[in-house]
């Protein structure tokens, strides 16, 4: 396994990663909603079969594909959790994260380097992007 960044060439994928968050209010009801992590990554996502399998928020589920991005994109490091969702741009397919692999250089000197692999198992049913793709901003102009 290689320590350096995968090329832009190999990341043939935009990806989105959706993260649930929970609140709590005042009566204790708690309200669920999906946050975006992290927009526009490039991708590379590959079917793969294992018979390796996961517990994910107390389910057992099966690896499906595997996505590999690049950990450091900019000066922005890449924290991906167990149970976020991956949408495929491409293809419109949406996964769960089951897991995630992060290889570490030796030396570490060696800042920009290394990738992470998401197991990720392939979900059914409909998932609307578009109210999570609009970004809402609040600026001051002085």
């Amino acid at each position: 396994m290689s320590i350096h960044r995968i090329p832009d060439r190999y990341l043939n994928t935009t990806i989105y990663i959706f993260r649930n968050t929970g609140t709590i209010d005042s009566v204790g009801d708690q309200t669920l909603t999906k946050e975006t992590a992290y927009s526009s990554v490039k991708a590379n996502i590959q079917p793969q079969t294992s018979d390796v399998e996961f517990e994910v928020q107390g389910t057992i589920q099966r690896q499906t594909h595997a996505a590999y991005i690049n950990r450091i994109e900019g000066s922005v490091v890449r924290q991906i959790q167990p149970a976020d969702i991956v949408l495929d741009e491409e293809t419109g397919m949406s996964h769960v994260v089951l897991g995630i692999e992060e290889p570490q250089a030796a030396n570490r000197r060696i800042t920009d380097s290394h990738h992470i692999k998401l197991i990720l198992k392939n979900t059914t049913g409909y998932f609307d992007t578009t109210k999570f793709k609009t970004l809402t901003v609040r600026a001051k102009i002085i």
